[in-house]
């Protein structure tokens, strides 16, 4: 009697193990992208430490990286304060796993992990204390959470990485994603999705990774290139529509364009290997000519609407610059980038990119910077 039940019980572990392993090659192992990246551990410059130390002991809570240094305790439409953003958290985990640092990823992975919409896709933002604030996704932030997952995975080989980023492209798919292509947003308050895409959200990047494991996301790929080529507006006026409503099949119609809209739109492209000339061509000539990149552009004329500047826009050039390899262009907006740097030892801003005046230090900034010091530019 007890030998049949010792032999049950060896049946019994012989099944399960047999169902685990099912499990992996089934659910888990279906996220297998194949990435060609020489994955390099790179030695931190001294303006990209001192950065990322600010960010971590200044800018940073148990919730994750604050919008805002200073906080106004506010709660408005927008993020400001000491709130966090998924956009915040999914760009420290991409520069993160790109310069190799395994426990800066999991920090900020964990802290992920706990935005979780009830649907699976990640809120937006929440307050100081880890309060829900707005029950909504931005699938650009969650898109960017998927990519750094990916190379996560491909990096180190890690099965927790595997098991969220499966989950999480699975719901992006279903609340972020129609038959038209990617959307901006999921309201799980209302449980509708939007009907419009801002263009600077389509990372083709990411969609074209995820096409390996499932064909939709080529097609999302397909139109959200279609989109974005049919929003140019000339050559001689090389800026996009800002957004696109599958509902009506039009484009926006505004008369400026914001510069960290156009931006990312670039860089997006860049990550392909479609970043229009002319593009570069009109950035390296608002250096030569103005000497800045300003906040906003009148379409018409081209000129500035703004005599504004950010350390976000110089930054976001940067990384454009090197996915295109054009040093020339990255030399050019590293120095105005790191003309936003605060190196005086003494103010409480020590390190960041901000306002040594007013103390304004953004989030986006800094995190950019980053990205931009870091100087990877090794998508494929």
């Amino acid at each position: 009697m007890a030998n049949t039940k010792h032999i049950q019980r060896i049946i019994l572990i012989i099944v399960a193990i047999i169902c685990l392993y099912l499990f992996y090659l089934l659910y888990l192992k279906q996220v297998s992208i194949k990435l060609n990246i020489e994955w390099k551990t790179f030695s931190s410059k001294p303006e990209e430490t001192i950065c990322l130390k600010f960010i971590q002991t200044e800018m940073s809570g148990e919730q994750g990286i604050f919008t805002n240094f200073l906080d106004d305790y506010k709660v408005n439409e927008w993020a400001t304060g000491h709130q966090v953003l998924s956009e915040s958290e999914g760009l420290i985990m991409l520069y993160a796993v790109q310069g190799g640092n395994k426990s800066l990823f999991d920090e900020h992975f964990n802290i992920v992990r706990n935005m979780i919409l009830d649907n699976g896709v990640i809120m937006w933002r929440v307050g100081s204390g880890g309060e829900l604030l707005t029950k909504s996704s931005a699938s650009v932030d969650d898109l960017r959470i998927v990519r750094s997952l990916i190379y996560a995975s491909d990096r180190w080989q890690d099965m927790q990485y595997k098991t969220f980023l499966n989950e999480l492209a699975r719901k992006v798919k279903k609340y972020e994603f129609t038959k038209e292509g990617l959307v901006g947003y999921y309201d799980a308050e209302s449980k509708t999705k939007a009907d419009t895409i801002t263009l600077s959200y389509i990372d083709l990047y990411t969609m074209k990774l995820l096409s390996q494991i499932d064909s939709d996301w080529g097609n999302a790929f397909e139109k959200g290139l279609k989109i974005i080529d049919n929003a140019f507006i000339s050559q001689d006026k090389p800026f996009f529509r800002k957004t696109y409503s599958y509902k009506t099949k039009s484009y926006s119609k505004e008369q400026e364009i914001n510069i960290i809209d156009y931006l990312n739109i670039l860089l997006h492209l860049s990550e392909v290997g479609m970043c229009p000339p002319e593009a570069i061509d009109w950035l390296k000539g608002q250096i030569r000519m103005n000497n800045a990149l300003f906040n906003s552009y009148r379409i018409n004329s081209s000129q500035p609407a703004s005599d504004l500047q950010s350390a976000a826009s110089y930054a976001i050039a940067c990384r454009i610059a090197k996915n295109i390899e054009d040093n020339e262009l990255y030399e050019m907006m590293k120095a105005k980038l790191l003309m936003f740097q605060i190196s005086d030892k003494t103010s409480p801003i020590c390190g960041a990119f901000g306002d040594p005046t007013t103390l304004k230090v953004y989030s986006f900034d800094n995190l950019q910077a980053l990205l931009a010091l870091q100087g990877f530019g090794g998508v494929k």
